[in-house]
C-alpha cells in the first residue's frame, strides 16, 4: 500500500507512544508498504539520526508539520502539550491533503497518540482512515477507588466523564465516524463507542517484540523477590502491590519486593512502606537504563503490576519476554496480555483495595510455595510473548485494515 500514518509521537531509544510510533513506522516499510509518516518535529535529530545509521530504513518519507508561533526544544515535548497535539493534527491535515494530491495514497492510518481522546481530521483526505489501536476507556473500578487520595478520585471522575461524552464531542466523533476501520485496544474502549462504529471495530493490542530473549536461567536459593515497574502514579497500583506484600511478609518475612519507577506518589509509597513495617523489604528505584532493567527481570520470581487502567501495559509483555510470571488485576491491557499459563490475573469485583491486596498475597504465595509451579508459569510466559514478534502483529494488523476496506468498497456494512 502508498502508506501515509499520522504519528505525532514517534521516535527511536524511546518507550510508550514514541516507541509504538517508531517501530509500527519502520515495520510497515520493512512489510515492503511505501511509507510517509507525519511526525511531530520535536523529535526530528534523533529520527534522522537513526536513519543513518540503519540503511534499510531508506525510503521512509518523513514529514514533520509545524505549528507557527511554537517553538521546540529537540527531544522535548512540549509545554500544554494536548494544546499542542491538537493545533498539530489541524497543520497535520493542511500537509496531508498536499501529499496526497501528489502521491495519491491507499489509506491514511491515525496511529499516535493512540488514545480515544485524541482527535484526529484525517477522514477530511475522502481516502481510507485507519484509525488505532486506541486505549484508554479503561477505568478503575470504584471499589477500589477506596485506595485513593481526594485529587486521584476527583481526576478519575473528570476522566469517567470525558469518556462518557466521547461520542458526543465533536472533535473525537469525526475521526472516529470517518474511519474505516477503529482498532481498539481493549473491550473497554470498543463499549465507549457508538453502535455503528463498533460494527467497524477490531480489539488489536499495539505492543510488539524484537523476538526472543535468551533463556532464563534458575533463581537461586534465597528471598523471593517481587519487582514492579512504571510510573509512579496513583493508577498503576503500586500502593496495591505494597499492601500485598504487607499481606505476603506474613508467611515469607524475607519476602522483598523492588519498585523501578519515579511519580507523584513516590513520597506516599515510601510512608506506607514505612507504616506497614516494610522499609526493610522494599527497595525503591527511581530510575535504570533499559539494559539494567532486564537484569532485574532475571533476578526476580514474579512481576506484580495491578494497575488500574492501562490500555496495553508495555511491562507486562517486555517481561513475559524475559520468563518473568505476571500477576496483574482482570482490568485494561494486562489482562488483554496475561494468560493463565504465564502469570495470575487477580479478579476485582466487589472487592475493595485491602481485599484486592489479600487475594494477590494469597495467589502469590501459592505460587512460590510451590517451585515446579513458578517453573511452569516461566515457561509460559516466554511461549506467550512469543505471540507477539512485531513484525507478525504489524503484518496482521495492516491484513485486518485492508481486508476491512475490500469490504466496505464492496459495499459491506
Amino acid at each position: 500500500m502508498k502508506l501515509l500514518i499520522s504519528t505525532y509521537a514517534c521516535a527511536p531509544y524511546h518507550g510508550s507512544e514514541h516507541a509504538v510510533g517508531w517501530n509500527w513506522t519502520t515495520e510497515a516499510h520493512r512489510l515492503g508498504h511505501t511509507v510517509w509518516a507525519l511526525v511531530s518535529p520535536n523529535h526530528r535529530d534523533s529520527i534522522t539520526q537513526a536513519c543513518a545509521e540503519s540503511p534499510d530504513l531508506a525510503g521512509i518519507n518523513w514529514v514533520f508539520p509545524k505549528v507557527p508561533g511554537w517553538s521546540l526544544r529537540q527531544a522535548i515535548e512540549p509545554k500544554w502539550e494536548r494544546t499542542y497535539n491538537l493545533l498539530w493534527q489541524i497543520m497535520a491535515i493542511s500537509v496531508a491533503r498536499d501529499l496526497h494530491a501528489r502521491v495519491k495514497f491507499d489509506a491514511v492510518h491515525h496511529l499516535t497518540w493512540g488514545g480515544v481522546r485524541a482527535p484526529t481530521f484525517l477522514g477530511l483526505l475522502g481516502i481510507p482512515l485507519i484509525v488505532g489501536p486506541l486505549g484508554g476507556g479503561e477505568t478503575s473500578p470504584w471499589s477500589l477507588r477506596d485506595g485513593f487520595h481526594l485529587k486521584a478520585k476527583l481526576t478519575e471522575a473528570v476522566r469517567d466523564f470525558s469518556n462518557g461524552t466521547i461520542t458526543l464531542n465533536p472533535l473525537l466523533r469525526h475521526g472516529l465516524v470517518n474511519a474505516s476501520v477503529i482498532f481498539v485496544k481493549t473491550p473497554d474502549t470498543k463499549r465507549l463507542l457508538g453502535p455503528a462504529m463498533q460494527k467497524k471495530s477490531v480489539e488489536f493490542i499495539e505492543l510488539g517484540l524484537q523476538g526472543p530473549q535468551p533463556p532464563r536461567p534458575a533463581r537461586p536459593n534465597g528471598p523471593r523477590k517481587l519487582l514492579f515497574a512504571g510510573r509512579l502514579l496513583y493508577w498503576k497500583g503500586a500502593h496495591i502491590a505494597i499492601r500485598a506484600l504487607a499481606e505476603l511478609v506474613r508467611r515469607l518475612p524475607d519476602a522483598r519486593l523492588t519498585i523501578v519507577g519515579k511519580g507523584k506518589e513516590q513520597s506516599r509509597l515510601e510512608a506506607a512502606a514505612a507504616r506497614y513495617g516494610l522499609s526493610n523489604n522494599i527497595d525503591f528505584i527511581p530510575w535504570l537504563p533499559q539494559e539494567q532493567l532486564f537484569v532485574l527481570y532475571r533476578s526476580h520470581d514474579l512481576f506484580i503490576f495491578p494497575s488500574l487502567h492501562d490500555s496495553s501495559g508495555g511491562v507486562v509483555l517486555e517481561a513475559l519476554s524475559f520468563g518473568l510470571p505476571v500477576v496483574c488485576l482482570d482490568l485494561g491491557g494486562p489482562k488483554q496480555i496475561l494468560t493463565s499459563d504465564a502469570g495470575i490475573i487477580v479478579g476485582t469485583a466487589g472487592r475493595n483495595t485491602v481485599q484486592v491486596a489479600a487475594a494477590m498475597a494469597d495467589e502469590i504465595f501459592r505460587v512460590l510455595d510451590v517451585p515446579s509451579r513458578l517453573s511452569e508459569l516461566s515457561l509460559g510466559a516466554t511461549a506467550r510473548a512469543g505471540q507477539f514478534v512485531q513484525s507478525n502483529r504489524v503484518a496482521e494488523f495492516y491484513d485486518l485494515a485492508a481486508d476491512f476496506i475490500t469490504r466496505q468498497k464492496a459495499g459491506f456494512k
